[in-house]
């Protein structure tokens, strides 16, 4: 006689294969996410060594793009001093990362961002769809902090360390930079947006995201503790520049 499985045992083996299934498929989903996290993590730590050899190169002044004050928050209130632009800040680091193009230099893709230069957000004459104006550089995965556009230098700063230069960009902000001073790093009010600031996409890596330090480091950070107010920088935390 031959021996074959029974109805049962086929539906305990599949049984068993689904269980094993939805158990080992989130872990694999985290593993990769985690994946992306690190590698979003290396880009961020390579636009910090970056931004280091910049700064010894030019007496510790950060890539300047508008006029120089050292009160942005008083001058620039309007946005005023942005008229006047001597270019993107992504594209004065590209020669320390053997790039010349920072629309196609993968340094500024992060592999989680599903739309890393933001075209949902343009037309296709490469406009801002809200507000119908043309952005200050090419979007990216990254979005700097304005407080080092207007002639920022290293002295300024009294907590480098704890002062961050550039952050994770939300996939529906048409920029290259933010300005904590506009509210756009503040705490969103609606319902179910209750840690996602206006500009930074605060939760793209399992509840946070990635940010580089003026200091060039980089540290993954949940929004919440880097959005609060320290001594010396009680307005908008870690993205107070001085």
């Amino acid at each position: 006689m031959k021996s074959a499985f029974t109805l049962i045992e086929l539906l305990v083996v599949i049984a068993i294969i689904a269980i094993l299934a939805a158990i080992l498929f989130p872990v694999f989903a985290q593993a990769k996410a985690q994946a992306k996290q690190t590698a979003c993590l290396s880009n961020g730590k390579q636009i910090g060594t970056a931004l280091t050899m910049y700064l010894n190169d030019w007496d510790d002044k950060y890539p300047q793009e508008h006029p120089s004050t050292d009160n942005p928050v008083v001058e620039d209130s309007s946005g005023q001093l942005e008229t006047e632009d001597y270019g993107s800040p992504f594209d004065k680091i590209l020669p320390y990362v053997s790039s010349k193009d920072s629309s196609k230099t993968n340094l500024y893709i992060c592999p989680t961002d599903l739309d890393p230069h933001g075209l949902k957000n343009l037309n296709p004459d490469g406009t801002c769809i809200v507000g119908g104006e043309l952005p200050p550089g090419h979007l990216s995965s990254y979005i700097l902090n304005a407080y080092y556009l207007f002639g920022a230098t290293s002295s300024d700063l009294s907590e480098p360390a704890r002062s961050i230069y550039i952050s994770e960009r939300r996939d529906n902000f048409c920029d290259v930079h933010y300005h904590p001073w506009f509210g756009e790093t503040e705490r969103a009010m609606g319902i179910g947006d209750g840690a996602n600031p206006i500009a930074i996409d605060a939760r793209r890596h399992n509840g946070g995201s990635n940010h580089v330090y003026a200091d060039g480091h980089v540290h993954f950070s949940p929004f919440d503790r880097v959005r609060m107010p320290f001594d010396g920088h009680q307005l908008f935390g870690e993205f107070q520049a001085f």
